[in-house]
């Protein structure tokens, strides 16, 4: 990462003017990325057309139509049925998602004309002046031309260090400030900056960790490896086709005399074309790739009318998958805002208190809900000029400024300010922290501010201030509660507060709370999974606690808003943030609630719910066909006979056993809980009925001589279908199980079907 110099520079306070801008969007001297939102078009075309089921459905389809009859050849309508749905329904996903995420697109501030303006940050022109506060992303490549900021580069470097940056330094597009305000020049724009030169020459896709996809991509394997051998051995094995080689006729010159007319071989051929292509056929679950991305593209559908963008569509398993959920007290269970509840200036003189915390504010430029509290709480106070200042930042708790004459005052966590407290100032706390106050302390210090902070700290004052408690967080809560997802509270302030906060919106157990000042990480992760309550979290232990919780074996959800919480957000199993939220916390984010609402996360949890418990169901039904044909098969192969069944008799069980069914069963409402793993449940779920299906077929060639239609293939064929129907309703009906009215209709009409 090298340093660019400034070749021009604008005007700090006037900026760029309007035709400066213009003149620049011309030259292409933009901010611009060209992106897309999820898969492109042509992805989602080659993505439903060049499956490796659709592949072997066209092959069967052309070798049908050179040998077999046209009713044969009627599957072909299922498998364009599928693949034009399924490309409907990922572009009107994909429609509605680009939509949404227009409402989340990230902004920055500039200097335009004299005047600061918001704008998208891909319309920042090169030299522009970017304004940048505590909590903003950079967006192009910058320097600093005015005043300071603490910036976290680890989307660049790795490392979560904060790094201080002052005037003449450079900022790169990627990084997010976490302390401080600064303005900036953007030396190098959209594709020219440092981040995406790097990511142009180690660009990877990113597999998503989905049990779905490894699970569907596992059993194509299987297919893949089993399918044309057993095709080629039930061509080869098929009884007409061994009476030719049997009686001498070689492999190709049967082949020879087809192609040359030969009745004889042109009828044993066809029937042992067809005799394969069933077979290849029933062992291809080719609704069960359609149904898993219809699933998840309505999924997405569905979330975006409830303003919620879904950023990659695998996250909708993990959603669905939690069963840990960490929250940030703010935003969450409280609305953010804050008021001033108590004061007390432990020299008695309120008024000159609230002159130092007023100059405190105003010289270090915070804006966030704490700085906005004092701010109204100081309206109209005189401030005093400072020497030198440091805004807040979540790892140390407090801010601080030195003022000419009266020495260094300090705003924030007194565990993190002071070194020692007499017994009446921490009584005086603890009885507001009771209350479920959030206490600030203010400290004053003859000692200079350096890079480590400020020492020597003493008490002068305590503020009290109020949380707003959202009115549906009990109601948000309880539904977790009911529906198996633990609640954990992780805030930067003090855990009695929290913990009674917490206490009085209903999250069970609650009253364990535990402050992380000072721990090791190593203790960190030992608290992690022994209490919901964790106060003066640093953001690097936010991390380790998700972390910990993963390795215990949890699926975690990490809420977050700040650039606080990116790195736990980064760690977590899906990481949710909202529409209000910095551009630093929505990048990294899985899910943006855009409309602000946490009330909304019930019914996304849900969704994901419904989504996943479907798919799961709906596959057994279309893996228990697979199991029982390449079982069928295996037994023919052995028997010496014949493969019973054609494409056309396959028909209804694929359209009402497993199609309709499927399909009606994948709308259902389903919240509940996720456990194990996609393939083994599946699995689990497919081999009774699977096997069951196998048998029915196996009993009719068992006793195909005591029933009299051992010499008659048409017979057995009737038969055997007539016996793996009626196990696949069985099948279906178990499936179905637990009954209800809605799972009673789908397995009737698969009955009736």
């Amino acid at each position: 990462m090298q340093q660019v110099p400034i070749t021009e520079y604008t005007d700090l306070y006037q900026g760029l003017t309007e035709a400066e801008v213009q003149q620049r969007v011309k030259q292409g001297k933009t901010n611009k990325l060209k992106k897309v939102v999820g898969k492109s078009y042509l992805q989602i075309f080659a993505g439903n057309i060049f499956t490796f089921f659709n592949l072997l459905g066209f092959i069967i389809f052309i070798l049908m139509a050179f040998f077999g009859e046209p009713s044969e050849m009627l599957f072909i309508v299922v498998i364009l049925s599928n693949t034009i749905i399924g490309i409907f329904q990922e572009i009107r996903s994909k429609l509605a998602v680009e939509k949404l995420s227009l409402v989340s697109e990230p902004t920055a501030e500039v200097v335009r004309d004299g005047q600061t303006v918001t704008v998208k940050t891909d319309e920042v022109v090169l030299d522009d002046i970017v304004v940048l506060a505590s909590g903003a992303q950079v967006c192009s490549d910058c320097v600093i031309v005015s005043g300071e900021a603490e910036v976290n580069e680890s989307m660049l470097t790795g490392e979560s260090v904060a790094v201080k940056k002052k005037k003449g330094d450079m900022l790169f597009r990627g990084s997010f400030v976490i302390a401080g305000n600064c303005s900036a020049q953007a030396v190098k724009v959209g594709k020219d900056t440092y981040i995406e030169q790097l990511s142009a020459r180690v660009k990877k896709a990113k597999v998503p960790d989905s049990q779905l996809i490894k699970g569907i991509m596992a059993i194509i394997k299987v297919i893949a490896i089993i399918i044309f051998p057993l095709g080629f051995l039930t061509f080869l094995f098929y009884h007409d086709v061994q009476a030719l080689l049997q009686n001498g006729m070689g492999f190709f010159e049967m082949w020879g005399q087809f192609f040359s007319g030969n009745a004889e071989v042109v009828h044993a051929v066809r029937a042992a074309v067809q005799s394969a292509s069933g077979s290849m056929l029933g062992m291809v679950p080719s609704g069960m790739v359609l149904l898993t991305s219809i699933a998840l593209a309505v999924g997405a559908l569905k979330l975006a009318r409830k303003k919620v963008l879904v950023r990659e569509l695998p996250c909708i398993e993990m959603l669905a998958r939690v069963d840990t959920l960490c929250l940030d007290k703010t935003g969450t269970i409280t609305d953010g805002s804050m008021t001033v509840e108590q004061v007390i200036a432990l020299d008695g003189n309120e008024d000159n208190l609230k002159c130092l915390v007023a100059s405190v504010v105003a010289a270090t430029g915070d804006d966030n809900m704490t700085a906005k509290a004092l701010k109204a709480y100081t309206d109209g106070v005189e401030t005093l000029d400072d020497t030198a200042h440091m805004p807040f930042s979540s790892a140390r708790k407090y801010s601080a400024a030195t003022f000419a004459g009266v020495g260094t005052i300090a705003v924030g966590a007194a565990e993190f300010m002071f070194k020692r407290t007499d017994k009446d100032f921490d009584k005086q706390c603890d009885e507001l922290l009771s209350r479920g106050l959030r206490v600030l302390a203010v400290g004053k210090t003859k000692q200079q501010i350096t890079d480590d902070g400020v020492s020597g700290l003493v008490p002068v004052g305590i503020i009290a201030l109020q949380d707003t408690v959202r009115s549906d967080a009990p109601e948000i809560i309880k539904w977790f509660a009911d529906n198996s997802v633990a609640v954990k509270v992780i805030s930067g302030d003090n855990p009695l507060s929290v913990s009674v906060i917490a206490q009085k919106v209903g999250i069970p157990q609650a009253d364990k709370y535990v402050s992380l000042e000072g721990m090791t990480d190593e203790q960190v992760a030992e608290a992690a999974n022994n209490y919901t309550v964790f106060g003066r979290v640093t953001p690097e232990q936010k991390a380790v606690l998700v972390r910990a919780m993963k390795s215990a074996g949890h699926t975690v959800a990490m809420t977050g808003d700040g650039v606080n919480d990116i790195l736990a957000m980064r760690e977590s199993d899906c990481a949710i943030s909202v529409g209000c939220g910095t551009d630093a916390a929505k990048t990294v984010a899985n899910l943006v609630l855009t409309d602000n609402k946490f009330g909304s996360m019930p019914g996304v949890v849900a969704e994901g719910r419904q989504v996943v418990n479907n798919i799961q169901n709906s596959s057994s039904l279309f893996l228990m066909k697979t199991t029982m044909t390449v079982l069928v098969t295996i037994l023919t192969l052995c028997l010496g006979v014949s493969f019973p069944f054609r494409p056309s008799n396959l028909s209804a069980v694929n359209l009402f056993v497993i199609g309709i069914a499927s399909f009606l069963l994948a709308l259902k409402p389903n919240k509940k809980l996720i456990s194990g793993k996609f393939l083994v449940n599946t699995l689990r779920s497919t081999l009774p009925g699977g096997l069951g299906m196998f048998l029915s077929v196996a009993m009719v060639y068992a006793f195909r001589s005591v029933i009299g239609i051992a010499a008659d293939e048409e017979m057995i064929t009737t038969t055997a279908m007539v016996a793996m129907s009626f196990t696949g309703v069985c099948a279906l009906w178990m499936v179905c199980f637990p009954f209800d009215w809605y799972n009673v209709g789908v397995a009737s009409l698969g009955t009736a079907g």
